[in-house]
């Protein structure tokens, strides 16, 4: 792995200060910042306070919802930080590489998460009766652990030397740039680590989706000897599929939000960093309204979680009349 730099760390960058599109870009980035810490906020709150949502599912969903709430505290903040003070502070492209490093992180963690939220569903469905033996407490705890651990060590892996440093030109756009702070390789890596998964979480929806729907012509076909039995699996079924249904909507949402800084990261290796710096930090931009979404998808799709909104929003008692779900982790 080979570490180069060019022209030392700073140049004229040094003598300028953030220009005023800099700044308006950087005005945007804290604005989506405070939607994603207020939502992802609420989503923590409801599933800490509220013991109806205290489920298997909801622990992947949480731990989704912290990644998420991290990129409105730490990555976008870092993101100004970065394009504002580093140009003009001795080891400003240092906290370029952190904001990059965390940003990476950050996303694998997200396509994990939403790996992990997807076995879940999968076994729920596709294997109803032994889905509570499987999924407990024992085995989400370390699924869990180990995606936080390997994102992290996947996003700092530039930091053990798998860089090459390219220092901007003045007229070069933005201070922070990725394709000038990363190796092309490592660039390659991130775009096959952070898509490649979806397909086969969507082949995975695939299959859930199919076997609900064969699922349900058994039902259908039940004799009625044993009806109420039936019609007691059927809600069941109907349940795990809404849940099923929410977490394919948020891998959606993440797809048309990441896509378009992945074929970006692309176009420009093959053209050889020629994508203008302003349209690379607006699909950055883009790819964090992922976040965002996700909690307004748990309200429209799960009404245990607008209810649980609302109750904290308006400060009432989120378990008024509530019991706790069968199962809860």
């Amino acid at each position: 792995m080979a570490n180069a730099t060019t022209n030392g760390e700073r140049s004229d960058w040094s003598q300028g200060k953030a220009e005023l599109h800099v700044i308006l870009l950087c005005t945007v980035v804290l604005l989506i910042a405070a939607v994603i810490v207020a939502g992802n906020s609420l989503v923590i709150a409801s599933v800490v306070s509220n013991r109806r949502l205290q489920t298997k599912t909801s622990a992947f969903i949480s731990s989704l919802a912290v990644g998420d709430l991290m990129i409105g505290l730490v990555v976008m903040p870092l993101i100004v930080v970065s394009n504002t003070v580093g140009p003009s502070v001795e080891h400003g492209l240092k906290y370029c590489h952190v904001t990059i490093s965390v940003a990476v992180m950050l996303m694998f963690n997200s396509v994990a998460n939403l790996g992990a939220v997807t076995f879940d569903r999968f076994l729920a469905v596709v294997v109803p009766l032994r889905y509570k033996s499987i999924m407990t407490k024992r085995v989400i705890v370390p699924i869990i652990a180990f995606v936080w651990v390997f994102s992290t060590i996947f996003g700092f892996i530039p930091f053990m030397g798998w860089r090459t440093v390219i220092e901007p030109e003045r007229s070069s756009g933005l201070f922070c740039q990725v394709p000038l702070n990363l190796a092309r390789g490592y660039i390659v890596t991130v775009c096959v680590v952070g898509f490649l998964p979806s397909i086969f979480v969507l082949a995975a929806y695939i299959k859930i989706f199919q076997t609900a729907y064969h699922h349900e012509l058994r039902i259908a076909a039940a004799i009625n000897s044993v009806l109420r039995n039936q019609n007691d699996l059927k809600l069941n079924m109907i349940k795990e599929m809404k849940a099923a249904k929410m977490v394919a909507l948020v891998l959606g949402a993440f797809i048309f939000s990441w896509a378009p800084l992945f074929i970006i990261m692309i176009v420009d290796i093959a053209m050889k960093n020629a994508v203008n710096s302003y349209i690379y930090a607006g699909a950055v931009i883009f790819a964090t309204l992922h976040s965002a979404l996700n909690p307004v998808i748990y309200a429209s799709m799960n009404s245990e979680f607008r209810d649980t909104f609302k109750a904290l929003l308006q400060c009432r008692d989120v378990n008024a009349n509530r019991v706790a779900p069968v199962g809860t982790v």
